[in-house]
């Protein structure tokens, strides 16, 4: 395996911690994967109080909450793909589920992550806000 296939191998095995971290909205917390300036920002015109930069670990983990805490049904984040993109990014396709108002949906989203010295210094998170579809 040549040094680039090694990095990219590299940042998918640390993106692909991250979801279970999630998953259990983050009762096993894995610092490490972080670097101490992380930043992770997220944008939604339908969330408006959830959007902005959100910094650190514990910035990550009070977003999730919040997204929790907001919907009717809690969140769910059903991962489909990691693709590696150089030595530096991954981009992350999921369907996220909650549920708004009594009504669940599904929401594709992508998330661009940025890896750099063996460690997360930022995320962008992009939803599909156009095509959010009633939970099947």
């Amino acid at each position: 395996m040549d040094p680039s296939q090694s990095a990219q191998q590299a940042n998918l095995d640390l993106v692909a911690r991250v979801g279970p971290l999630i998953a259990t909205g983050f009762a096993n917390r894995d610092d490490d994967l972080f670097a101490d300036d992380f930043v992770f920002h997220f944008f939604n015109p339908r969330l408006p109080e959830l959007a902005g930069d959100h910094h650190g670990v514990d910035g990550l983990a009070s977003f999730f909450e919040r997204l929790r805490e907001g919907s009717d049904s809690g969140f769910h984040n059903e991962p489909h793909s990691l693709t590696p993109y150089g030595d530096e990014l991954v981009v992350a396709y999921a369907t996220n589920t909650a549920s708004f108002g009594g009504t669940v949906l599904d929401i594709d989203a992508i998330v661009v992550w940025r890896v750099v010295g063996g460690r997360i210094h930022e995320a962008w998170d992009i939803p599909a806000i156009n095509t959010v579809r009633p939970h099947r």
